[in-house]
């Protein structure tokens, strides 16, 4: 299995002028913790290449929120399977997923959904969560609204496309491509060919639906039509925004259209392109300009057709077929203005396909299977049709390349696993808190927890870090440590072992007392020289959740940071309700100061300093343990009480 570690999201403003909380950030990380309790699921959620739910690679799991002086992040790791069987089981787990998160996302609704609709056949349907909790079944949006998909019945066209105008009248729109029939109480969507895969499982291109909504309402007198999905009806009050987190920066060309050549282009996608869109290539045809109109009228009309061809089969298509983007505009030279524009997908079965792929566009003829999706009647802006245009493309940068568009350099993601980002000892970070969610138990009183192990001859003992000084001394009087062993390394750095506190009706008030305690006994060792820099990871449960909250870095900045805490994180309530106070704190002690992750510690749920080569120690282990290694040879005592060791 690879693993990589990696910043999931973080609270600072995107591309898309859109911003998560550190309290939203956290309350979703909360849930995620919580959900295999309720589920019996394995912790984490599905990683699907470019969104795409067809497309699994991995499973992902969060390590915690990280803060420093700049941001909150929030941290994850992803597990992608190498070998046969890891595949296997990764699919059971993310198909088991699915299922649940689609059960519990309809089944409120699904009764509702039965009797709003009741005339219509249930027989074979089935229920899905998409933009919002849904019916599906071939047709049954088809047969409860004929007005808005049959041919004929004046609100439809020939290709099935209903007037957009009319639609917006009659229903309310919720979201790009959503819209509530208020009589009935019921959702209609825009066509599922409108989403990647051209299947219901993955979320709409909403970067074109939006685009299309907005050029219709600022040209009154375009003829702007849309095809909606036959096959779904939803309950409005399911209704949730998806978010994918993909920035498509869309345009950047001019409006020279009159200069393009006449003739066929193809752009071929690079291995990048390929890898993470799943596209081939795209075929561009400018036809011969051409004459229409009298000889009063007269204009030079110059056709449009693109097409994207793919790498990979369409889920969302019955069999094996590729389905294809595909676009065909019409721009008059005399009015400067695109006069048509349509889109619609075409469908190739594999054997044509096979053959399509390797034709150009102009010789290619019509051996598809062609849905038309949306059309444009009328005067329409360059600048209008460019961003209509790049956005129904969304993802294919090959179409903004070929007319003309600066190629943005791919922003350099570091899998940041491969770097030895460890908080060494002389790194200048001043300070960083990692926020840690876990389930399982606490005893009921305070404890330190041995989660590392000192060599000692052939033994490996477990041990709790202490310290030297003022903390190993406040610590000795709060907790009985006679049957650990306790360690405190000679370097000026402490990595506090876990602190765990008691889980009882006492809670708030041993919080407070034992982290100030704690913070002046730090200072004092700080003053004496004995500490230079520390981490602090301090755990307690709250309801199902083991919470860690590690504070690390510069010794002085650590312990303003302890004296806060008390007052600004209360241990008997959720950790959303204060994770915002303390990355307020943390900037307003670091501000502004911005570093890479410390990854040390981590794995296990806290921070950590790293140390390298050979350190003085002090050791205190029980008796029972300190004869038993001198019997077997492991252990010998000089003179002298410090013990020199190796740390890694």
């Amino acid at each position: 299995m690879k693993i990589s570690r990696g910043t999931f999201s973080t609270d600072q403003v995107t591309r898309n002028k859109m911003r998560i909380s550190a309290a939203e950030l956290m309350r979703a990380y909360q849930n995620s913790v919580k959900e295999p309790l309720r589920s019996g699921l394995e912790l984490g959620l599905p990683v699907n290449m470019q969104h795409n739910m067809h497309r699994l690679i991995g499973w992902s799991k969060p390590l915690g929120l990280y803060i420093d002086g700049s941001m909150v992040r929030s941290l994850g790791e992803i597990l992608e399977p190498t070998i046969e069987s890891e595949k296997v089981k990764l699919n059971a787990t993310a198909n088991a997923y699915w299922e649940y998160r689609n059960h519990e996302a309809t089944a409120p609704f699904a009764e509702e959904l039965l009797t709003r609709i009741a005339d219509a056949s249930a027989e074979g349907a089935k229920f899905l969560q998409v933009e919002a909790a849904v019916m599906h079944r071939a047709g049954i949006a088809a047969e409860q609204y004929p007005e808005l998909f049959d041919s004929g019945q004046g609100l439809v066209d020939k290709d099935g496309l209903v007037d957009y105008r009319e639609l917006v009248c009659r229903m309310r729109r919720v979201q790009p491509g959503v819209f509530h029939d208020t009589k009935r109480n019921l959702l209609l969507f825009a066509h599922r060919f409108f989403r990647k895969s051209l299947s219901h499982r993955n979320k709409f291109n909403d970067y074109f639906l939006q685009s299309f909504e907005e050029a219709a309402a600022r040209h009154p007198d375009l003829r702007v039509r849309l095809k909606l999905d036959p096959d779904v009806l939803g309950h409005p009050g399911s209704t949730r925004n998806f978010i994918e987190m993909e920035y498509w920066r869309g345009h950047r060309f001019n409006d020279d259209i009159a200069s393009i050549p006449s003739g066929v282009a193809e752009h071929k996608a690079d291995e990048r392109q390929r890898h993470f869109h799943g596209i081939d290539r795209t075929q561009v045809w400018w036809k011969v300009p051409e004459s229409r109109g009298d000889k009063e009228a007269l204009s030079t009309v110059r056709t449009f057709e693109v097409e994207e061809l793919v790498d990979n089969e369409s889920d969302g298509l019955e069999g094996t077929a590729y389905g294809c983007r595909y676009a065909h505009a019409e721009f008059s030279s005399s009015e400067d203005a695109i006069t048509h524009f349509d889109g619609a997908i075409r469908a190739y079965p594999a054997e044509a396909y096979f053959n399509r792929i390797d034709t150009s566009i102009d010789k290619a003829g019509k051996h598809s299977i062609y849905s038309k999706l949306f059309r444009f009647d009328g005067t329409l802006p360059i600048s209008d049709w460019k961003r209509l245009l790049t956005d129904y493309f969304q993802g294919n940068a090959l179409i903004p390349e070929y007319l003309g568009a600066a190629r943005e350099s791919e922003e350099l993601v570091l899998d940041e696993s491969t770097e030895d980002e460890s908080l060494s000892a002389t790194t200048e970070m001043k300070v960083a808190v990692l926020v840690r969610l876990d389930c399982g138990a606490i005893g009921s009183s305070l404890s330190l927890i041995p989660e590392l192990t000192q060599r000692c001859g052939s033994r490996l003992i477990p041990f709790v870090e202490v310290g030297t000084g003022a903390t190993e001394e406040f610590l000795r009087k709060q907790i009985d440590l006679s049957n650990l062993t306790a360690v405190g390394f000679e370097d000026g750095v402490l990595n506090l072992s876990r602190l765990c506190f008691g889980n009882n009706d006492q809670l708030s008030a041993r919080f407070r007392d034992v982290v100030g305690g704690l913070s002046d006994a730090l200072e004092k060792d700080i003053q004496a020289g004995l500490v230079q820099r520390a981490t602090i990871p301090l755990a307690w449960r709250i309801q199902d959740l083991v919470v860690t909250l590690s504070v690390a870095g510069n010794g002085r900045a650590v312990v303003d940071i302890l004296r806060q805490i008390v007052n600004i994180v209360d241990p008997t309530k959720q950790p959303h309700e204060w994770v915002e106070a303390v990355s307020d704190w943390v900037r307003k002690v670091a501000r502004g100061e911005r570093s890479s992750v410390s990854w040390q510690g981590i794995q296990r749920g806290v921070l950590e300093i790293g140390r390298s080569g050979v350190v003085d120690m002090r050791i205190r282990m029980p008796d029972e343990l300190q004869n038993q290694l001198i019997e077997s040879g492991d252990l010998s005592l000089s003179s002298s009480a410090d013990v020199p060791a190796s740390k890694d």
